[in-house]
């Protein structure tokens, strides 16, 4: 089952958005000469399985950050595990909340804006006054004052520490756009406006079909060699075994697969990075608003005891899924302890019991937000909660999945977050007041507590013990059911291109690369 995450469209047509949806099939094609095998190919057809148009404001929820990487640059490149220069030349914490941005010089955007420390401020600004709350943009909420210093110098101030601050900006917090463009939004809905290597082919581009890039013969970088393909063009396919068909029928040089998908001639490689990868499962109304029964802590526990996550995991996602324990926590995270392995093995009998201690001895019925083709993930979480008398209706959605999620009248939907790979990032996004997820914006000041406390502290040992301790109470806490953390398995012709996703966030385009 192909997930793709809502990091956008609800997170949902790209984080399963942070929601379950369709699969991203990323592709790679060669001109004639490449499908010969050579590597000179100089063009980059790419599937993305979906059938909507995508805004080009990236800080839209219906916007796509495979189609915002040609157009937009980010401040930051994540390379090799490391954060490399790129727009911003460099960056420092002057204190534990405030950022000191150093900025490229000589930069303009397409439209001849200059980009400079107020042309990042206003980025910064807009996502904030816009309440962009999903994926990495979430951050930027946490700041409380920016200062340009001179016209390559930006200072942020935070209101609370976030050292993995700089990771978010080679992620969608790190896009920029022309502040211009900025002022006339629904202009950006249609065609981007950035610094990047590539602009919009307007004539070769169908909206909700295929878009086409084409290279920015003004670009900044273009020396660097970091972008070798002279075009790039998404093409939107109905579902997954169109991509698949596509491969195989070499129109399509590489692609993210389902488990188990097999195409002759192809190399897979699994990651931790990329639109299926995240901690997938199903959120919850916590307030009890959609359902009084899930305002029950001891309810929620009961819905737990009855998932057999590693039986899930394994049936639906086969070797591309691990199970944990409500959190986005695995055994080689430092949040990881053998308490919190132990939390909620599969019980249905004690299900039973917390159920009957809550006032529901013959359970009761609930509303699961679903998505077609998640719809097998959904299903298995509802037939092991009907073993313990909890009827679960689906109720599958498309293009109103954003709606259905944010209408906060339904007590439970699938999710994908996807993860920075830095703990406190990757809790706060989940159980954040203005999480995407917590529509009635529940708050555990507990767990904030210990989230800023482990943000403040120096000392590693002492931070993953914080960190540990977030987990645990998270985990009690219960807003989630049903978990795994996903991985993405992308396939491609190494006749063709080499794609090396990095270890964890978004597979950027600067992460194809002709064979070598």
């Amino acid at each position: 089952m192909p997930l793709v995450s809502m990091t956008r469209l609800a997170r949902v047509t790209a984080a399963a958005g942070s929601a379950v949806v369709l699969a991203t099939a990323l592709a790679a094609c060669g001109s004639s000469s490449a499908d010969s095998g050579s590597s000179t190919s100089q063009s980059l057809p790419i599937g993305l399985n979906g059938s909507v148009a995508y805004s080009f404001n990236p800080y839209d929820q219906s916007s796509l950050s495979d189609l915002e990487d040609p157009a937009y640059d980010t401040l930051i490149h994540y390379v090799d595990g490391e954060l490399k220069p790129w727009l911003a030349t460099s960056w420092d914490f002057k204190d534990p909340t405030t950022l000191e941005l150093k900025l490229r010089n000589g930069v303009t955007f397409t439209d001849g804006t200059t980009f400079d420390a107020e042309a990042v401020r206003a980025n910064f600004q807009y996502a904030i006054d816009n309440k962009a709350n999903y994926g990495s943009l979430i951050f930027l909420q946490n700041v409380s004052g920016m200062t340009v210093v001179d016209p390559t110098t930006l200072d942020v101030t935070l209101s609370t520490p976030n050292p993995a601050l700089p990771y978010d900006l080679s992620q969608n917090a790190g896009y920029m756009v022309s502040p211009k463009a900025l002022q006339n939004p629904d202009g950006l809905k249609q065609a981007p406006v950035g610094t990047g290597p590539y602009v919009l082919d307007t004539a070769a581009t169908r909206a909700g079909v295929s878009y086409s890039f084409k290279r920015n013969p003004d670009y900044w970088a273009a020396k660097e060699n970091v972008f070798p393909y002279d075009t790039v063009t998404f093409t939107l396919q109905g579902d997954p075994n169109a991509a698949k068909n596509a491969a195989a029928s070499g129109q399509v040089k590489a692609l993210t697969v389902q488990p188990g998908t097999t195409i002759p001639g192809f190399t897979t490689v699994t990651s931790n990075s990329g639109n299926q990868s995240g901690f997938s499962g199903a959120w919850v109304d916590v307030t009890g608003t959609a359902l009084k029964a899930m305002g029950d802590q001891r309810v929620r526990q009961a819905l737990n005891y009855a998932i057999d996550r590693a039986k899930i995991a394994k049936a639906v996602y086969q070797d591309a899924a691990v199970a944990v324990p409500l959190v986005p926590v695995t055994k080689d995270s430092p949040a990881w302890s053998e308490q919190l392995g132990s939390m909620y093995p599969y019980d249905p009998d004690k299900a039973k019991q917390l159920l009957a201690e809550a006032g529901y001895p013959d359970g009761f019925e609930l509303t699961m937000i679903s998505l077609p083709p998640a719809d097998q993930f959904a299903q298995a979480i509802a037939g092991q909660l009907q073993q313990v008398g909890v009827k679960v209706n689906i109720e599958s959605h498309t293009s109103d999945l954003v709606q259905a999620v944010q209408s906060g009248t339904r007590p439970t939907g699938l999710l994908l977050s996807s993860l920075t790979g830095d703990f406190g990032q990757d809790m706060a996004n989940l159980f954040s007041s203005t999480a995407f997820y917590n529509v009635h914006q529940a708050d555990d000041p507990q767990l904030d507590a210990l989230l800023k406390q482990a943000a403040q502290e120096t000392d590693e040992n002492a931070r993953n013990h914080l960190y540990q301790q977030a987990a645990q109470r998270g985990a009690d806490d219960a807003w989630f059911l049903g978990t795994v953390q996903l991985q993405t398995i992308t396939a491609f012709d190494p006749k063709v291109v080499k794609v090396e996703p990095p270890d964890r966030g978004a597979i950027h385009l600067y992460d194809y690369h002709l064979p070598s």
